[in-house]
């Protein structure tokens, strides 16, 4: 493996390697927020909010649309796919150079909104990480 191919997959190691960036994953695999929803689902202050949605949006794994004054986030569906299994689902996203995949899992069932979105308390996601289904070839890793 060469020094560039490595570096690309610290990079995507790195952006879903904090706690605050897998709770946002967990949030937008549900749909689309702005980071003022964000902020309040998180209960972290703006600037961070920010701060992780631009490593996250720089690795990626997340867009933006502006509409209005608001700046609305979701996930990059080129890079995320879901899979049912019976024990819940896998969030996958292939990166390239690196595959991870999580089980989102939440204490209570998601609540759905008015709006379409299904609502899970961030502070009560667990994420569990392993190799991804059906997922083994050359230049990829499962995390």
């Amino acid at each position: 493996m060469d020094t560039a191919a490595a570096a690309k997959m610290s990079k995507g190691l790195k952006a879903v390697s904090d706690v605050n960036r897998i709770r946002i994953l967990a949030i937008l695999v549900t749909g689309e927020y702005c980071v003022s929803d964000l902020v309040d689902k998180l209960e972290i202050d703006q600037p961070k909010v920010s701060h992780h949605l631009a490593i996250l949006k720089q690795a990626g794994i997340i867009r933006n649309r502006r509409q209005g004054r608001h700046i609305n986030y979701s996930i990059e569906e080129s890079v995320h796919r879901r899979e049912e299994h019976a024990d819940g689902p896998t969030d996958i996203f292939d990166l390239k150079t690196l595959s991870v995949s999580f089980r989102f899992r939440a204490a209570e069932p998601p609540v759905p909104t008015p709006d379409g979105h299904r609502i899970i308390d961030p502070r009560r996601v667990t994420a569990a990480t392993g190799d991804v289904p059906g997922r083994n070839h050359e230049g990829a890793a499962g995390v």
